[in-house]
């Protein structure tokens, strides 16, 4: 049996319409980022990282009926995958607004708050 080298090994973030969330997030990071999909019979939204092989921890964005999408809470940072200036462009136009502009974290890259299309406040994350 292996084991994750990860701290988080999934997460979920709520929605209240997956259309929506999908249209968010697929502006906001691009649309070969995030993808739809099924999981025991539940639509859901994925971000497209190698979850499976465990090179990254996977994701999903969910619509259940006990998930309400939060402002406060856990802050959970994803990775816009190069580009977090870009992706902060596209934040207000794909419904959402920006809580903290980005700030430089030396050699941990760059980092920036949201709140997404679905109310949740959420981190964007570029690497150095």
């Amino acid at each position: 049996m292996t084991t994750s080298p990860h701290a988080l090994n999934w997460f979920e973030i709520p929605a209240l319409d997956l259309e929506r969330a999908f249209n968010f997030y697929s502006t906001v990071l691009g649309a070969e980022h995030v993808r739809k999909g099924t999981f025991f019979g539940s639509e859901l939204v994925l971000f497209a990282v190698p979850f499976t092989t465990g090179e990254a921890v996977g994701g999903s964005i969910v619509r259940r009926d006990h998930f309400i999408p939060s402002a406060d809470g856990a802050l959970l940072y994803i990775n816009t995958f190069g580009n977090l200036e870009a992706a902060l462009s596209r934040v207000e136009k794909a419904g959402g607004s920006i809580l903290a502009p980005m700030r430089d974290l030396g050699n941990f890259g760059k980092s920036a708050v949201i709140m997404d299309s679905e109310g949740n406040r959420v981190g964007l994350h570029q690497t150095a």
